[in-house]
C-alpha cells in the first residue's frame, strides 16, 4: 500500500519561485550552460551478441569487452587481432553511436612484474608497467627506426590509431574519437605502477593521439572515485584525489595535458555495501561497511567540486567526464524500482553539473548478481532502470539547465528550458530511496500542466499538484517539447 504524507508535515510548500537557499539546501555544483548532448549518454555492452540496446544513448565505451591491450596483443609483440574491435566499431557505426577506448591491460610478453602482484586469485600480470618504459631501446613495428623509452606501449598506440584512421595527420578521422590513458590506477587491480610512471605513459599516449588526430580527445586515466582513505601496496594512495593530486604534479614535466579528466562516479565502495549509496546520499545505506575505511566518500556532485579544484593544477577550465560509474554490482541494489531512481538520479545530477559524458556500466547481464550495472537481461529484456535511462535521455537532450539540481527538506528540484520557450522540472524526494511506496504531494504551480514518470506515461496535473518519491518526474508546459 502506497504511504502517502501530506505536504504540511514536512512544510514542503514549494513552488516554482521557491528558494533554495536556506541553511538546509544543497545543490549539485555548478549548473550546465549548454543543451544538453547525445553523447552526455554513454553506455558500456558487455557482450558483442547481446541485442543492441532498445533505448538510446550516444557513445559506447570499449571495456570489459574484451578489447584491452591484453586482448588486441597478447600473443606476441606486434603480432595483432583487431577483429572484435572492429566487430564493435561497426556495431557502433550502424547505430550511430561514436566510441570512446580506454587504454588497460598490459600483456604478460610486456610486463615488467609477475601476475602474483596483480592480487592472489589473478593468473596474468596486466595491472603491471610495461618492462621497457623506462629503457631506450630501438622500438619495432609502425616504429621501427625509432629509439626511444616506452616502445611496446608507443607501438600499440600506433599500431591502434594506424588501424582505426584515415586521412593525413594530423587531420585522420577516426573510427574512436576519444582515448583515456588507463583503467583505474589508483586500484592494485588495474594497475601497480607509480604517479611518475602512470603520467609517463599518458603523456606518450596524448602525444601520438594528437599527432595523427588532432580532433581526438585526450582524457587521463580513469580514475575510480569509489574509494578513500587508504593506501595501495606500493604506498601510492588509493584515495581518488590524492591519487589525482600527485598524478597532476607528476605530469608537469610533460606539459601536454589531456583534453579532459576521466572519472569513475561510483557513490562509494561497492563490494559488501548493500544497498549500496545513491549519489546525493547516503542515508539508509551500508556505507562504511569495510575494514580499510571507516567513513563513506563524499556525494557524487562532491566528487565532481573536488576533481574540479585539483584541475586547477594543470588542467582548469578542462571538461569531466565521467567514463564509467553505476550503483556497482546487481546484488548491492536488487530492487527494480530503487535500480530505476537511481539511475535517473544519477545521470540528472551529472548533467546539471556540466559533466560532459557519463558511461553507465553497463548494460547487459542483469540477472548476475556478481555482474555491474544490469539493465537487461535475455529472459526479462529490459529492466526498469533500463526503460528509465531511456526517459532521462529525452528529459534532457536538447534542454538546458537554468538552475542547478537542488534540495531543501530532502526535495531535490532541477530546472530546464527548451527550444520553443517551453519549460521543465525535474523532482523527486530523497527522504526514503530505497522505499518506492514513500511518497509525498509536491505543490507545482505554473507554467507546468503535464508529469511523466519513469515507465514513460503523462498524465494531466490535476488540482495543482502530483505525487513524489524517490523515482524522479518530469513536470513540463504545454511547450516543452517531447
Amino acid at each position: 500500500m502506497q504511504r502517502l504524507l501530506p505536504l504540511v508535515l514536512f512544510g514542503l510548500l514549494l513552488t516554482p519561485g521557491s528558494s533554495f537557499a536556506d541553511s538546509h539546501a544543497s545543490s549539485a555544483s555548478v549548473v550546465s550552460a549548454a543543451p544538453i548532448q547525445p553523447t552526455f549518454f554513454g553506455m558500456h555492452i558487455n557482450r558483442l551478441s547481446t541485442p543492441w540496446p532498445n533505448v538510446p544513448f550516444g557513445s559506447l565505451r570499449m571495456l570489459g569487452n574484451l578489447t584491452t591491450w591484453f586482448h588486441l596483443e597478447g600473443d606476441s609483440r606486434n603480432r595483432y587481432d583487431w577483429r572484435r574491435l572492429d566487430a564493435w566499431l561497426d556495431k557502433a557505426h550502424e547505430h550511430k553511436v561514436d566510441v570512446m577506448y580506454t587504454f588497460s591491460r598490459t600483456p604478460a610478453w610486456a610486463a615488467r612484474n609477475a601476475h602474483s602482484t596483480c592480487g592472489p586469485s589473478r593468473d596474468e600480470a596486466d595491472c603491471s608497467p610495461p618492462a621497457d618504459l623506462n629503457v631506450s631501446a630501438p622500438c619495432q613495428g609502425p616504429l621501427r627506426g625509432t629509439t626511444t623509452t616506452d616502445c611496446y606501449f608507443k607501438e600499440f598506440v600506433t599500431s591502434m590509431l594506424d588501424h582505426v584512421c584515415s586521412g593525413k595527420s594530423p587531420n585522420k578521422s577516426c573510427r574512436i574519437v576519444a582515448f583515456s590513458c588507463w583503467n583505474e590506477p589508483n586500484l592494485d587491480g588495474f594497475w601497480i605502477g607509480t604517479y611518475a610512471e602512470s603520467a609517463k605513459m599518458c603523456s606518450d599516449m596524448v602525444q601520438i593521439v594528437k599527432a595523427q588526430c588532432k580532433d581526438c580527445v585526450t582524457l587521463t586515466p580513469d580514475i575510480s572515485a569509489a574509494t578513500t582513505g587508504d593506501t595501495k601496496d606500493n604506498g601510492d594512495s588509493r584515495s581518488y584525489d590524492e591519487w589525482f593530486k600527485n598524478f597532476l604534479i607528476a605530469y608537469r614535466q610533460y606539459g601536454n595535458y589531456p583534453d579532459a579528466t576521466a572519472i569513475h562516479l561510483y557513490a562509494a565502495r561497492t563490494h559488501g555495501i548493500v544497498p549500496a549509496p545513491f549519489p546525493e546520499t547516503f542515508a539508509g545505506s551500508g556505507c562504511p561497511h569495510e575494514t580499510r575505511s571507516d567513513v563513506c566518500p563524499d556525494t557524487v556532485s562532491g566528487k565532481i567540486n573536488t576533481f574540479r579544484t585539483l584541475m586547477q593544477n594543470g588542467m582548469p577550465g578542462k571538461p569531466v567526464w565521467t567514463t564509467e560509474g553505476g550503483w556497482g554490482t546487481n546484488g548491492e541494489m536488487p530492487d527494480p524500482d530503487t535500480q530505476a531512481a537511481y539511475i535517473a538520479r544519477w545521470l540528472i545530477l551529472q548533467a546539471s553539473a556540466g559533466v560532459q559524458r557519463a558511461y553507465w556500466y553497463m548494460w547487459d547481464m542483469g540477472s548476475d548478481p556478481q555482474a555491474w550495472g544490469g539493465l537487461w537481461d535475455a529472459e526479462k529484456g529490459t529492466y526498469k532502470a533500463g526503460i528509465a535511462y531511456g526517459q532521462v535521455y529525452w528529459w534532457l537532450v536538447g534542454a538546458t539547465f537554468t538552475t542547478p539540481c537542488a534540495s531543501e527538506n530532502e526535495i531535490w528540484t532541477c530546472d530546464l528550458s527548451v527550444p520553443g520557450g517551453g519549460q521543465r522540472r525535474i523532482v523527486w524526494n530523497a527522504a526514503h530511496s530505497y522505499d518506492s511506496r514513500f511518497s509525498v504531494r509536491y505543490r507545482v504551480g505554473a507554467p507546468f500542466t503535464r508529469v511523466r514518470d519513469l515507465d514513460g506515461h503523462e498524465q494531466p496535473i490535476a488540482d495543482g499538484q502530483v505525487i513524489i518519491g524517490t523515482k524522479p518526474v518530469l513536470l513540463e508546459t504545454s511547450v516543452s517539447g517531447k
